[in-house]
């Protein structure tokens, strides 16, 4: 089995774009209380070559001595306006170090957010925000799953998704799990205080996009011959499956793909509109990445309201114009230890649209983002048989120069099965 490097981002020195900010390192805390407090103010950095896509190409990315300058200017203005630094990361796609602050004075975050953007030190600062996880498990299962695989294997005639590099932003991934340890190229972990751990959304949302069964009872994803990144940037709150993240453990985690040559970024989660965020994407999308998103309606929608997003909507939900329809209903999918469940969300319906995505970039490696968002929109389309819903062999089909029927199974239908039953 390939060997993961899993790495924290506690670890200063070992990790890439790990901060230079000495002393603490603050636990994964998500409170409206907490959060209120702190900010992410951008320095631009000055010692760092002129960004390029793919892989990272200078020994000393995120190191103390390439900072120096931003840290005693992020030093100062700490003095100047009442802050505490926290931590820091390193962003060379925008040309800046984003440092985490704490406000100590009785201001509000988004009042010292709009002083320091007025100081000509500052590139740009915004308060930090909260980002949700967008579905929930239904169910724990323990059924053979050969069926789902017999449905998949129409798809899998025309394309696997081989060698495409997908990126996933979530919580945990089990990477033991049987149907997964085989398809992770490499994992990592932007959540401060933490080490990578196996959780349920993470999990589930890897099944879905390339899982890949080696015992007959096992699971296939959509795309079984994709490469995952297992990018921790999220955490679990409470009990069961929810999930939080923030700006900065978002942006580290996308900066970090940024890097690595993938062609997709699933993100399953939904939140405010977050300025740094957009300009990572829109980095991202003009690198020729495809980044899909959840959104759901009862949210504020961000990212999946972004416009070079893939907007993705869980069937049996009200869709707005431009959104993608795909099955996000009692989906059967991995669950740490080896297990497998139902799921419900948007969250789940974009994993799917993910894996479609490598798929259609596996038969045609030139797709641009905004291609692949239009091919997954035009086959969004009502039927006879029902409302809209993805057709993704059509999609494929198109892609590939195709017949449609070369991929169909013999009945009308989405990326996977609603339900998968017992074969």
């Amino acid at each position: 089995m390939m060997r993961l490097w899993v790495a924290t981002a506690t670890v200063l020195v070992l990790c890439q774009g790990c901060g230079a900010v000495p002393g603490r390192t603050p636990e994964p805390e998500a409170s409206q209380e907490a959060v209120s407090r702190q900010l992410l103010v951008m320095l631009r950095e000055q010692s760092l070559p002129h960004y390029r896509p793919g892989p990272l190409s200078w020994p000393d990315y995120g190191g103390g001595g390439s900072s120096g300058h931003a840290l005693r200017v992020a030093r100062s203005l700490g003095r100047d306006y009442g802050f505490e630094l926290l931590n820091d990361w390193s962003m060379p796609a925008l040309g800046v170090r984003c440092f985490l602050v704490q406000v100590q004075s009785g201001e509000s975050a988004a009042a010292l957010a709009a002083r320091l953007e007025r100081d000509p030190r500052v590139e740009s600062a915004q308060p930090q925000q909260v980002f949700r996880v967008a579905g929930a498990m239904d169910a724990q299962v323990s059924i053979p799953l050969g069926a789902q695989r017999v449905y998949l294997a129409a798809l899998h005639r025309l394309a696997t998704g081989r060698d495409i590099r997908v990126a996933q932003i979530d919580s945990g991934v089990d990477l033991e799990h049987p149907d997964l340890r085989r398809q992770l190229a490499e994992a990592r972990n932007f959540v401060d205080g933490s080490r990578f751990q196996p959780e349920v959304h993470g999990t589930a949302i890897a099944g879905i996009i390339v899982a890949k069964p080696d015992h007959d009872s096992g699971m296939t994803g959509i795309a079984p011959g994709a490469r995952l990144l297992p990018l921790r940037a999220c955490w679990e709150v409470g009990a069961g499956d929810s999930a939080v993240c923030t700006s900065f453990s978002l942006a580290k985690a996308i900066q970090f793909a940024l890097n690595q040559r993938v062609r997709v970024i699933n993100l399953s989660l939904t939140g405010p509109r977050d300025r740094l965020l957009e300009r990572l994407i829109e980095r991202a999308v003009s690198d020729g990445i495809t980044v899909v998103s959840a959104l759901d309606a009862a949210d504020p929608g961000f990212p999946g309201t972004h416009p070079d997003v893939v907007a993705v909507v869980a069937d049996g939900r009200t869709a707005p114009a431009g959104a993608v329809v795909a099955p996000g209903l009692d989906v059967v999918t991995t669950t740490p230890g080896a297990g497998w469940g139902f799921f419900s969300g948007s969250s789940f319906a974009a994993a799917n649209v993910s894996g479609v995505a490598a798929l259609l970039l596996q038969v045609s490696p030139g797709l641009s983002p905004s291609q692949v968002r239009e091919l997954l929109r035009q086959h969004t389309q009502a039927s006879s048989a029902g409302p809209a819903l993805l057709d993704a062999c059509a999609a494929l089909a198109e892609a590939a120069r195709a017949a449609a029927q070369s991929c169909r199974p013999g009945r009308a239908a989405g990326a996977v099965p609603p339900r998968a039953s017992a074969s």
